[in-house]
């Protein structure tokens, strides 16, 4: 997972997976995302990285050892399907 900044004004093309869901965080709202569902955010949110909890979530949740923890104001996208999760769907086929 790369974090990459956006600037100025024209467009800019960006790949995610799944559904993208726009969400409009209010100030000190927070939201709690697996990392590699972020696919973009304003630059107003903070962005901490947060562990999952207890050695049991960490190993038995599927969902890894850390998550992201994306604190507004501002608007954050999310995607539905990382591309880990991708990756195994298509090896079970």
């Amino acid at each position: 997972f790369i974090l990459q900044g956006l600037r100025g004004s024209g467009f800019a093309f960006v790949t995610a997976r799944g559904t993208v869901v726009k969400m409009v965080l209010r100030p000190n709202e927070r939201r709690i995302v697996s990392t590699g569902c972020l696919v973009g955010m304003d630059a107003s949110v903070r962005y901490n990285v947060v562990s999952t909890g207890g050695l049991g979530n960490m190993l038995m949740s599927g969902e890894g050892v850390f998550h992201t923890q994306l604190t507004g104001p501002g608007t954050i996208w999310l995607e539905s399907q990382d591309l880990s999760r991708l990756y195994k769907v298509f090896n079970k086929m």
